[in-house]
């Protein structure tokens, strides 16, 4: 932990990880073989990396015997944790999108609410009291007025700001490793969003001035 560059405090005005992959993977080598093991597969699981051609009954299966698998209490939770938040957005994705569960096709997810998401499907926010989850109706404020740009902000802010409680605790440890690269995954996903609005947002004003320019030239130009 000593050899890495401290996170910056809040994400959204971050431009940049403060070390690139590689440099972060050199000093991760430094973690003996059980510890890179565990850490590689909490990545797996988080990122999704083998849910390519799996049915969703086979990567929930899978993930849960890997959940099971973890061996920190701290960071089986933070696994489950992320999971869940992609359960619940699931389930307004789905909504949004038309799907309505039934018998013959059930709604399956992680964590505490799959079954109460199913049977309150119409209920605003799924009938989950807004001090659970509190970033729920804005998640589906967002999703409903198509701003994908402020959903990913407010969902990669709410990992952000959850990895960075539980790292609190945790300085030198194995957890306070494997925190600091989830988050590092955070920032560098932020940043790219962050170019990628910025460059359309420029192109698009420089597109304006350019338009207006010739608009404004002689016909002789």
């Amino acid at each position: 932990m000593s050899s890495l560059p401290r996170h910056p405090k809040d994400l959204l005005t971050a431009m940049l990880p403060p070390i690139s992959r590689i440099q972060l993977d050199k000093r991760l080598v430094l973690l003996d073989e059980q510890d890179r093991n565990e850490l590689n597969h909490i990545e797996q699981v988080i990122f999704w990396s083998h849910a390519r051609d799996a049915s969703s009954e086979q990567v929930i299966a899978q993930d849960n015997a890997a959940i099971a698998g973890i061996k920190t209490k701290l960071l089986k939770d933070l696994v489950l944790w992320r999971l869940t938040t992609r359960t619940l957005m699931s389930a307004l994705r789905m909504r949004h999108a038309g799907f309505v569960p039934n018998a013959q096709n059930r709604f399956i997810g992680f964590g505490k609410w799959p079954a109460q998401i199913e049977k309150n499907w119409g209920q605003p926010n799924f009938g989950i009291n807004p001090i659970e989850i509190s970033w729920l109706s804005k998640a589906s404020d967002y999703i409903a007025q198509n701003q994908p740009l402020e959903l990913e902000k407010l969902l990669l802010d709410l990992s952000w700001k959850y990895y960075a409680n539980l790292g609190n605790d945790h300085v030198f440890d194995f957890e306070a490793v494997a925190i600091y690269v989830l988050r590092w995954d955070v920032i560098n996903r932020w940043s790219h969003y962050n170019r990628d609005y910025f460059k359309e947002t420029a192109l698009a004003n420089f597109n304006q001035l350019v338009d207006a320019g010739l608009n404004n030239c002689p016909t002789s130009f």
